[in-house]
């Protein structure tokens, strides 16, 4: 298999230089990077990261070796020194709170961005040293936003992809950066940024724009991939003896009472102050539910040496005690606070055992925890997720009860909801939550991500635009010629509408493809994904003369015959049985989505659909469309804001093969146009002709093998005039 280098700020261990062995460490990254299963993402991964410690090159051959967990690691050495200064005077001081939008945290420090630069270079530099051509380099969080462009600068041929694990701030927040320009900078080098969530793509592209003037590439350069956990782990967690032990001890305690869990690390983002406020507010406002509900509030210590999180250690105590001061009784505490880790069994009980899971975060990247709830439920007795919608999980879980943690009246009137959720909607919701987890694990977040990132790190990049004044310099080069003309219809001739029935071709659209049909020398064809009815309403009004070709070219119609002739040989629609199945399944979840059937493809729409929800689910769609048509006749393909699957046979490529075949007289010239992904597929085809010269133009500006493009549809037209001209008649 592929060998993927995973490059992290650390490795997923300690060494203790007494006892001379490594330990694993926890975290959310190496939770969901431990639970990468090579075979299903087909990757050999090895880890590199930063170890503080001098260890012997006897150890380093051990990790690499006899690593500890399941990945060969490479551990990079950084002095204590420059590490501490790098990670606290810049990571934590300024990078962590500016993403969170705590600009009043913020410390700003030469000194700290200093060591950021120097620890990113060693880091860059042993990449260069270790990495083969053939290596995928796959880069994690903001610890490390300079290697991409340190290590493209010295080898652009290798395959560089970065995932962040926090928000990314908005363009006004982040622009308060010193160094944001060094960062955005480094970070276009890649060929693939993923996000948690579409909100922080469209602050980076924002950020892009307006702080270093550049026009955004394609979505599918930068793409949202929810991280998520090895969720079988959490499932079988939930059943180990020492996790009934567990249950069974808490149960004891716990009653008939319902408890309420709330599980942070002690961090100004996790908002549990505000938690708290809402919990008072509640006990106060609904007086009939005391003593018979309980906060359980752990706690993870987090860097304990640091002044900000000692005062808010001391300001979470004072809270506690003053609510339970108020309101307890010598029968009742109504909050039972943990400073402390616990372990795994005894985690998965809480969270078997707790009827609502409070998550009050002021800005979370993801929050996985809400995840591991979810996967460790008792299906008979499932809890609730209170979510706070500034935490990324947010799009992710489709039924948690989402709240505003700043609003703490409306957070209690929701804690009391969550509280008394039907037994029925609860099970239901549960489980729909729990079955989208199972089939997207962890492995299947890498697997998405390493696919797209091979793909885009092919693609060319667009070298020429379409000039103010219309024409390409290889327009002067067609009087008199012979030209086949292959154009997309929807993006391209027509505008993008709402809905797809709606669009229309403008008037003067319409009058230039009349010139265009009267003209001798060219042989225009139109080449679409909608099927032959719609394609009817839209030319056969005119007296346009030329070929149209349908569901991707699965169907042409002769203007000589006036007849539509089916192109697919001996096609197989069994397949579309499975299909429609699911995506009325998805259709179901999605509001505003809808399918559209084809004939030899069947299309999922959600362009009206609310961004972040449908984008998400889009994503696990198309993987699951991939994984359930392995092995049949069929193409599955993600456009804008739809997902098709096609049969191989309905392919522009392939139609456009078949015509130039059929061709009588050979064409001096070939030009396609087209948008979207399918049109990719003639782009393909045709750049690998070597007996006639093709000009492929994308429209917009994204990563594609087409050699040109036009910026916006609205300049298609101008392109069409210019190119009659070229021709002449």
């Amino acid at each position: 298999m592929p060998r993927c280098l995973l490059v992290s700020n650390r490795l997923p261990l300690a060494f203790n230089s007494k006892l001379k062995i490594f330990t694993p460490s926890s975290g959310g990254l190496v939770s969901a990077i431990k639970g990468l299963d090579p075979v299903k993402v087909g990757y050999d991964f090895e880890w590199m990261g930063i170890l503080t410690n001098d260890i012997s090159a006897d150890e380093i051959q051990k990790l690499k070796t006899h690593p500890v967990g399941n990945l060969p690691c490479h551990p990079i050495i950084v002095p204590k020194m420059l590490y501490d200064n790098y990670y606290n005077l810049y990571c934590n001081n300024v990078l962590w709170p500016l993403f969170h939008y705590e600009r009043n945290m913020v410390r700003h420090s030469q000194e700290g961005w200093a060591a950021y630069v120097e620890v990113n270079q060693t880091v860059a530099n042993a990449i260069l040293d270790e990495a083969k051509d053939t290596d995928t380099i796959w880069i994690q969080d903001f610890q490390l936003m300079l290697v991409p462009g340190l290590v493209k600068e010295k080898r652009p041929q290798l395959k560089v992809g970065f995932f962040l694990h926090i928000p990314f701030p908005s363009s006004e927040i982040f622009r308060e950066l010193p160094q944001r320009k060094e960062i955005l900078t480094s970070l276009l080098r890649c060929d693939q940024i993923g996000f948690h969530d579409l909100s922080y793509l469209n602050h980076f592209r924002s950020s892009v724009q307006r702080l270093i003037g550049e026009v955004p590439t394609s979505e599918k350069t930068w793409g949202v991939y929810p991280i998520s956990i090895d969720t079988e782990h959490f499932k079988n967690l939930a059943e180990l003896p020492e996790t009934q032990d567990w249950i069974a001890k808490y149960s004891k305690s716990k009653k008939k009472m319902k408890w309420i869990l709330g599980i942070d690390r002690l961090d100004y983002i996790k908002g549990i102050l505000l938690k708290l406020q809402a919990f008072r507010h509640f006990l106060k406002r609904f007086p009939e539910e005391r003593e018979k509900v309980q906060l359980v509030q752990i706690i993870i210590p987090s860097r304990t040496e640091v002044s900000q999180y000692k005062n808010l250690k001391r300001e979470i105590e004072q809270m506690v005690s003053s609510i339970n001061g108020e309101f307890g009784s010598p029968a009742w505490m109504p909050i039972q606070y943990i400073y402390n880790s616990v372990c795994e069994p005894e985690l998965s009980a809480l969270y078997q055992l707790s009827d609502v899971l409070f998550i009050s975060s002021r800005r979370d990247g993801m929050n996985l925890v809400s995840l591991e709830y979810v996967m460790s439920q008792n299906d008979q007795y499932p809890g609730v997720i209170l979510l706070s919608e500034f935490a990324g999980a947010h799009s992710t879980l489709s039924y948690a009860m989402s709240i505003n943690p700043w609003n703490v009246t409306d957070t209690a009137m929701r804690l009391k909801e969550a509280l008394h959720h039907p037994e029925v909607k609860r099970k239901k919701e549960m489980r729909a939550m729990k079955d989208f987890l199972t089939n997207y694990t962890s492995s299947d977040w890498a697997k998405v991500i390493l696919r797209d990132l091979v793909i885009e790190s092919k693609k060319t990049e667009v070298v020429k635009q379409l000039p103010e004044h219309g024409k390409f310099d290889w327009m002067r080069d067609l009087k008199g010629k012979r030209v086949l003309f292959f154009c997309d219809l929807d993006g391209t001739l027509a505008p993008i509408a709402p809905h797809p029935k709606d669009v229309r071709l403008h008037d003067s659209t319409i009058d230039l493809l009349q010139e265009i049909s009267e003209n001798k020398n060219c042989e225009f064809v139109v080449v679409s994904g909608r099927d032959k009815e719609f394609l009817e309403e839209q030319f056969l009004d005119y007296d346009f003369n030329f070929p149209l070709a349908a569901c991707h070219g699965a169907y042409s119609f002769s203007p000589k015959d006036n007849l539509w002739h089916n192109l697919i040989p001996h096609d197989s629609t069994k397949w579309k049985e499975l299909v429609m199945e699911i995506l009325e399944l998805y259709t179901m979840r999605t509001p505003e989505s809808f399918i559209e059937d084809k004939g030899h493809a069947i299309t999922w729409h959600y362009r009206n659909s609310p961004r972040e929800f449908a984008d998400f689910l889009a994503n696990k769609l198309f993987f699951e469309l991939e994984e359930a048509m392995t092995g049949q006749p069929v193409q599955v393909n993600w456009g804008k804001k739809v997902i098709e699957v096609k049969s191989i046979h309905a392919n522009k490529g392939y139609f456009v093969q078949q015509w130039i075949q059929g061709q009588s007289q050979k064409p001096d010239y070939i030009v396609a146009i087209g948008d979207d992904t399918t049109d990719e597929d003639m782009f393909n085809v045709l750049q690998d002709r070597k007996d006639i010269k093709p000009f492929c133009i994308k429209v917009g500006k994204e990563k594609t093998d087409a050699h040109y493009f036009i910026r916006e549809q609205n300049s298609v037209n101008l392109f069409l005039q210019n190119f009659l001209e070229s021709v002449g008649h």
